[in-house]
């Protein structure tokens, strides 16, 4: 709905998704960039991109979040490649010690668990809802759902590994090195 507004030129939308969204945005930049700098920059043209682009996007082929994190993924990916065009200026040290509040990480590891979930079935995604988001047993999601306890199970493992593998590999394609 905010996106909608925001392709209609409304201001206080863009606000609205930047507050909530921003901060994600500031940590994955640091994660992709190890360079706060970049990452303020990359938050200023993610959100540009957002205000310029908001007409394309489309509900039925990604959440808002989804777009968002591959719009700020694909400007990382260049704003990486420009820096490794130019060298460290003298005086210049890589990030040492990043602002965000107290733990920047957090948020990229939210943002990289929702961006697994949309990426697996909605009935792997489901199951994964019912049981960490709702606290919900197996048995309990069996009844909620009228699927066979086998299959839940089933659905369950499957939807772990798929949102593990998807997880695995970082925003820039590259297995992660953690």
């Amino acid at each position: 709905e905010l996106v909608g507004q925001v392709a209609q030129g409304d201001e206080r939308a863009l606000s609205e998704l930047y507050d909530r969204y921003a901060r994600p945005v500031y940590a994955t930049g640091v994660r992709l960039l190890r360079d706060s700098h970049l990452a303020e920059d990359l938050v200023q043209d993610a959100f540009t991109n957002v205000w310029r682009g908001a007409a394309s996007f489309d509900p039925k082929r990604a959440s808002f979040a989804t777009w968002l994190y591959r719009l700020t993924r694909n400007r990382a990916v260049d704003l990486n490649r420009r820096r490794r065009v130019r060298p460290l200026s003298a005086g210049e040290e890589p990030l040492r010690n990043v602002s965000g509040g107290p733990e920047p990480e957090a948020s990229v590891d939210l943002w990289d668990v929702a961006e697994a979930l949309s990426l697996i079935s909605a009935e792997h995604r489901e199951v994964l809802n019912l049981a960490y988001f709702e606290g919900l047993s197996q048995r309990e999601i069996s009844q909620r759902t009228g699927v066979p306890l086998g299959t839940v199970k089933s659905r369950t493992t499957a939807a772990l590994k798929r949102v593990r593998q998807a997880m695995e590999v970082n925003a820039v394609g590259e297995p992660r090195r953690e």
